[in-house]
Order: structure tokens, then sequence, then C-alpha cells
């Protein structure tokens, strides 16, 4: 009987440590899980953020329609499309890479070297969001090869076209080996939008929008 009972006092020691381990994986898994879960919802908050910061960006070409053929660091506007940008600082095997400084502190975000190549600067617009702050940064590019009127000798900018129907010489007739010729005329130029917005526990969203003006 003695050696029975040391058994099962053996086996019940040994059932409780499972049941223990079994208590302390399922705690953990529940903790990774909400974190999981809230490191997403923070994700979400930023990345719905950056709407107010599009719509900021947007009403400031609006409102500035006749000046936008030269740069204006001073608000992150910029009058060419700026070559080889990176926005997101990954892109770190690009030797010629140009960097926006998001932070004001020399483009720390970026991976690899970034030495002589942060030189675009952003603008902050707000600080929103509904459970935790949110801080809005914006840059915007014209989409042209340089400075200046789009219209300017060299420059070339990215525009949709306007196509019609020209007159054809054959008014009436279906013939297909004298088509009607097309026109096309740029209507507007294009504008890059680059928001960046940084959340709870540095959660950092960045989006791209392009518009027409």
């Amino acid at each position: 009987m003695k050696q029975q009972r040391g058994l099962s006092l053996i086996f019940a020691l040994l059932a409780l440590l499972a049941l223990s381990l079994g208590a302390v994986a399922l705690v953990r898994s529940v903790d990774s899980g909400t974190t999981v879960l809230g490191n997403l919802g923070f994700k979400q908050e930023t990345v719905a953020s950056t709407e107010r910061a599009t719509q900021t960006a947007i009403e400031w070409l609006a409102a500035n329609a006749t000046a936008l053929d030269t740069d204006n660091t001073a608000v992150g506007y910029y009058a060419s499309a700026t070559d080889n940008l990176d926005a997101t600082g990954q892109l770190s095997s690009n030797n010629s890479r140009v960097l926006v400084d998001w932070n004001g502190d020399t483009c720390a975000y970026a991976s690899g070297t970034v030495t002589g190549k942060c030189t675009l600067a952003a603008r902050t617009v707000a600080s929103a969001g509904a459970t935790e702050p949110v801080t809005l940064r914006y840059a915007i590019f014209r989409l042209c090869s340089a400075t200046g009127a789009p219209t300017a000798t060299g420059n070339s900018c990215a525009a949709p076209a306007n196509s019609g129907a020209g007159v054809a010489n054959d008014k009436g007739s279906l013939d297909y080996s004298k088509p009607a010729p097309l026109t096309g005329t740029a209507q507007g130029t294009y504008y890059r939008i680059v928001v960046q917005a940084v959340g709870a526990r540095s959660t950092s969203s960045i989006t791209e929008t392009i518009v027409q003006f």
C-alpha cells in the first residue's frame, strides 16, 4: 500500500506539471494573439488617417494652382518628379536613391547608407486618430522632368490625353483604309502625393496618391 501511494503521488505531480506547462503555453498564446491584433489595429488606424493628409495636400494644390512651376520645400512641394525617389527607405541597393527626411532626423528610418541622399523635406499637417495620436506628413511631386512651365522647351510632364476624332476626307463613308485621324490635347498635369502616418508603438504607414490638376 505504501508503494502504491508513493507512485500515485508521483503521477499526480507529473499531471500537475503538465497542466501547469499547458496553462503557461495558453497564456503566452493568448498574449501573442492580443499583441498581433493590437498591432494590426494600430496599422489600420495609420492607413485610414493618411486620407486626411492627402486631402490637405489636394487643397493646397488647388489653392496654389498658379505657383506650381517651382519648388516650395517649406510645404513639401517639388515641381519635378524626383527620379529614384525612395519614400520608404528600403531600397538600400540603389546607390542613386533620394530620400524624404520624414522625421527631421537625417533619414534615420532608412536602411543602408543615406549620406548625401536625404535631401527632401516633408510637411507636417496634423495629428489625428480615433484612439491614439497619429502624426501625418506629406510630400508632393509634380510628374514633370524639370521645374518650370509644363510647356517649356525640354520639359515633359505626365498628363492624360484628350483624344477626339478629326475631320476625315471622305465624310459619311465607311472606309477602313482611310480612318479619321485622332487629335490629342493634354488636360492638366499629374501630381504624386506621398503621405507618411506614424501612430502608436511607432507604427508607420506610407501611401501614394496620383491626382490631376
